[in-house]
């Protein structure tokens, strides 16, 4: 309900995201291709759940979470469960983290991959695998 009640607001809770020539690049893209592709994901969930089922939810390969500390959704509270090489980071933003703070989010980015470049190449989610192949080992 925070997006919807933030949509409906008569006057704006803060400075606009995106300059107006940054909004008129996607407002011309998007009438060039329409919002399908970008909502695709959501009409497709259910299909999505059911192919998915026997699938092993979890994710060995390292990864890298920015959370934006202003973000209106929550922070997952057990992804390291799920994500177990997981390395989480915050940044002063809301939802838009890449629009909002391109430089941080990018020198987050390449210092984590850097910091993976260094990781030996018995790492154990390579299952003695060179490490520039990054392809997972078989459960």
């Amino acid at each position: 309900m925070v997006m919807i009640d933030l949509a409906r607001a008569e006057t704006a809770a803060a400075e606009p995201l995106l300059s107006d020539s940054d909004l008129a690049v996607y407002v011309s893209a998007f009438e060039k291709s329409g919002f399908t592709t970008g909502i695709n994901w959501y009409r497709n969930f259910d299909r999505d759940w059911h192919l998915l089922a026997d699938v092993d939810p979890i994710i060995h390969q390292p990864a890298l979470m920015v959370y934006g500390d202003r973000d209106a959704v929550a922070q997952a509270e057990n992804l390291a469960a799920f994500v177990p090489n997981v390395e989480e980071i915050h940044l002063d933003s809301g939802h838009r983290i890449q629009q909002e703070r391109p430089e941080e989010t990018n020198r987050a980015i390449l210092e984590w991959l850097d910091r993976q470049d260094a990781r030996p190449a018995e790492a154990p989610y390579l299952a003695g695998r060179h490490a520039d192949s990054w392809v997972p080992a078989a459960p």
